[in-house]
């Protein structure tokens, strides 16, 4: 399953840009119209234009978010299918993209913001359900490329415990989120999948 690309016009990404920091600083409950227009500098009433109700700025931002991990995404996709077989290549190329994920916390404090909404508003729970889906597809390769039993079952669980892992790296001083990730992700393997082979120990280092 692919991720449809999706366009926006250069005000939109302007406004969905300070859409995502207003939601990064102030959660949710500050994404109003008029809190967009003052991040993004722009005249009150510039949102409204462009996403006249409250849930098309929510389905909106969340379009938005989902396509500035959607290359990301399709990129390692392509290239597991290419290397799933070299040894150790799934696990460190996820390991990879989710440090460089870390980089800007931002971007992930928003996509966790749209999750927790996705449980009141289907609209924006359709949206991050195509991302979603195609994450648990490369966790699965990952537990696959690990030689240990894997499901899409057991990749639904590991998939939700890196979200919360990745949540709390965000809280960690910038210097050791890394650490910390590379740490948890090897206790996530070896508690939902397996004991970890020699190989996934040094990928994951």
């Amino acid at each position: 399953m692919t991720i449809p690309e999706i366009p926006f016009t250069p005000r939109q990404v302007q406004l969905l840009s300070a859409a995502a920091r207003v939601v990064a600083r102030s959660g949710l409950r500050g994404l109003t119209h008029r809190a967009v227009d003052a991040e993004a500098g722009l005249p009150e009433g510039s949102c409204s234009a462009y996403m006249r109700t409250r849930v098309a700025l929510l389905t909106r931002l969340a379009e938005y978010v989902t396509s500035q991990f959607a290359h990301d995404i399709s990129d390692l996709t392509q290239r597991i299918e290419q290397h799933a077989r070299v040894d150790g290549y799934v696990v460190r190329e996820t390991l990879a993209m989710l440090r460089s994920w870390l980089d800007d916390p931002e971007l992930l404090l928003v996509r966790m913001e749209l999750t927790i909404e996705g449980a009141r508003q289907p609209e924006v729970a359709d949206i991050l359900q195509v991302q979603w889906v195609q994450l648990v597809q490369i966790v699965e390769h990952a537990m696959e490329a690990t030689g240990k039993e894997h499901n899409p079952a057991r990749a639904r669980t590991l998939l939700a415990a890196i979200d919360g892992v990745l949540l709390r790296a965000v809280r960690e001083d910038p210097a050791d989120r890394a650490r910390f990730l590379g740490e948890s992700l090897e206790l996530l393997m070896t508690s939902l999948v397996g004991k970890s082979t020699e190989s996934t120990h040094q990928s994951l280092s």
